[in-house]
C-alpha cells in the first residue's frame, strides 16, 4: 500500500557570494558588474542584487519537478533539461518552452543555475558530479540548487567541491507535496547565503515562498526534521486507531472528534488514513535514516523515531 502524502529530493584572496575562495583565474568573474550576471540582476530595495534573466537547468521531471518546472516556464524562465527515468514530462513540457538537450552535462553548460529533483544522493551524484555531470560543466557564477530531500552532511560536501570551480551551492527541499507543486505554493526550506538566495530569487518565487534555514544543510535539517514528525505522527495515529477499533468505536467518529481536540494535526485532518495499520516504504523510510544519520553526526538521541523505523518500516528506500 503506498503512504498516503508520498509518491511511490595557491588562491586569491576574492571570494564568491558564498563566502569561499576561488582560483585567481576565475577571482575577476565575481567583481561587481561581471558581465555575466550584469545582464540579468537589478537593484533590490536594500541595494542588493537579484538575477531577472537566467537559464534554469531542471533535472528530475518526475510527480513534483515536472509541475515545478512547468510552473518556471509560466513565469517566463528559460529551463533546459535532459530526460533522467523517462521522456514523457520532457514532451509534456517542450510544447510549454522547455529545451531538451542531450545529458546532465549539457545541462549545465548551458544554465547559469541548475536544479535538481531526484530521489537521492545515488541519483544526484549521477547527475552532478563527475566529468559527465552538470557541475563540471557550468561557468563560475553559477548555483546549484539541490531540491532533493538528502542528507545535510551530502549538500555540505558538494558545496565545499562546487566551490573549488567557483559554483555555489543551495539545499533546497520542499514541502507541500504535489499539489504545492501544481499551485505554486511549495516551502522552500533553503540553506545557504542570504546573498545567493537574492540572486536566485527570481527563479525561486515561481514555485514557492523562500524559507532561509540558515547556512547550506540547514534547508535538508529542516525537511527531514518536518518529515520526521509527520512520519511519527502518522505511525501514532495508526497505533491509537487499532485501539479504537478494537474498543468498538468507529474510526470515522474518533477522527472527526480528534479533529475537534488537542490530538489535532495537519496529518490527522488531511491525509487518509488505512483501515489497518501499514508499513512504512520507499521516501519514510529514506527520510527517516536520514534524519537518524543527521542526528547521529551530532551526538543527538533519537529513540521514538529509531523505534519506529525498526518496528514499523521495511528496507526498501525507493528508487536506486
Amino acid at each position: 500500500m503506498t503512504w498516503p502524502g508520498w509518491t511511490t529530493s595557491a588562491s586569491s584572496r576574492a571570494s564568491t557570494p558564498n563566502g569561499h575562495p576561488v582560483r585567481s583565474s576565475e577571482a575577476t568573474t565575481w567583481r561587481a558588474g561581471s558581465p555575466r550576471w550584469a545582464e540579468a540582476r537589478h537593484l533590490t530595495s536594500d541595494g542588493g542584487t537579484v538575477m531577472t534573466s537566467t537559464t534554469v537547468g531542471f533535472i528530475g521531471l518526475g510527480a513534483m519537478g515536472e509541475p515545478m518546472a512547468a510552473n518556471l516556464l509560466a513565469a517566463g524562465v528559460d529551463v533546459v533539461s535532459c530526460a533522467h527515468r523517462n521522456r514523457e514530462p520532457i514532451e509534456r513540457l517542450a510544447v510549454r518552452g522547455l529545451r531538451e538537450v542531450a545529458d546532465p552535462a549539457a545541462v549545465g553548460a548551458a544554465a547559469d543555475v541548475v536544479m535538481t529533483v531526484v530521489w537521492d544522493e545515488a541519483q544526484n551524484d549521477r547527475v552532478l558530479r563527475g566529468p559527465h555531470g552538470a557541475i563540471a560543466a557550468m561557468r563560475p557564477e553559477g548555483v546549484v540548487i539541490v531540491m532533493s530531500t538528502v542528507s545535510p552532511t551530502y549538500c555540505k560536501q558538494l558545496d565545499v567541491e562546487a566551490a573549488e570551480l567557483g559554483i555555489s551551492v543551495l539545499d533546497c527541499p520542499v514541502s507541500g507535496m504535489v499539489k504545492g507543486a501544481i499551485d505554486g505554493t511549495l516551502t522552500l526550506m533553503i540553506g545557504g547565503s542570504a546573498e545567493d538566495i537574492e540572486r536566485c530569487r527570481p527563479v525561486l518565487e515561481p514555485m514557492g515562498t523562500i524559507s532561509h534555514c540558515g547556512p547550506v544543510g540547514t534547508g535538508q535539517v529542516m525537511k527531514l526534521g518536518n518529515n520526521a514528525m509527520a512520519i511519527g505522527t502518522f505511525g501514532l495515529i495508526m497505533e491509537v486507531r487499532e485501539m479504537v477499533a478494537a474498543q468498538g468505536m468507529s474510526l470515522d467518529t474518533f477522527m472527526e472528534f480528534l479533529n475537534q481536540s488537542t490530538g489535532r494535526s495537519f496529518v490527522s485532518e488531511t491525509w487518509p488514513m488505512p483501515q489497518e495499520r501499514i508499513t512504512f516504504t520507499g521516501m519514510p523510510v529514506k527520510d527517516m535514516r536520514r534524519c537518524l544519520a543527521a542526528a547521529n553526526d551530532v551526538g543527538a538521541a533519537m529513540p521514538m523515531l529509531a523505534r519506529l523505523l525498526e518496528t514499523g518500516a521495511d528496507d526498501d528506500e525507493g528508487p536506486v
